[in-house]
């Protein structure tokens, strides 16, 4: 069940976040790693905590996967698809791998997205993670493109069109 998360949630979003690190660190993935300011992601977390909604998906009472529904990127959109009506999803953490988590919230929020009158669900993802890269296509997202922007190691900009009947 999709739910919107509040303060009581927000350690569990700081715990999953870091065991999200620890998980990616054996998956040879370069993501979250290569010395991070932890005390900097978390308060990078706490502004999108307190500045957007964050949702969740429940089962049997727990929160077992959680994003931040925030405002698009404007380093990586062009002002043309910043224009068009569209949920945007960042810091996307589940708390199990491999039990279907993520894949229930990304339907439940994009069916909500389309409840909504969105035409896209958009995201922005660590640009070297193939791996992920896979997960959103086999989810329905298309690759728009990579940007490369200095300092930042994300920049994998994917979408999925939202069919309005």
């Amino acid at each position: 069940m999709l739910i919107t998360l509040d303060e009581s949630h927000r350690q569990l979003v700081h715990q999953v976040r870091d065991e999200a690190g620890e998980w990616l660190a054996t998956k040879g993935t370069d993501q979250y790693r290569g010395g991070l300011d932890m005390a900097q992601v978390h308060a990078n977390i706490d502004h999108d905590f307190d500045s957007y909604p964050f949702v969740g998906w429940l089962v049997d009472g727990n929160v077992v996967a959680m994003m931040a529904l925030i405002a698009p990127e404007t380093d990586f959109w062009s002002p043309e698809e910043l224009a068009e009506p569209q949920t945007y999803i960042s810091r996307f953490f589940v708390v199990e791998h491999g039990k279907g988590y993520g894949s229930a919230l990304l339907a439940a929020v994009i069916d909500h997205a389309r409840k909504e009158g969105h035409y896209w669900v958009r995201l922005n993802c660590w640009s070297t993670n193939t791996k992920l890269h896979d997960y959103y296509i086999r989810h329905g997202f298309d690759l728009v493109r990579i940007c490369n922007i200095p300092g930042r190691m994300s920049g994998a900009l994917f979408q999925i069109s939202i069919n309005q009947d």
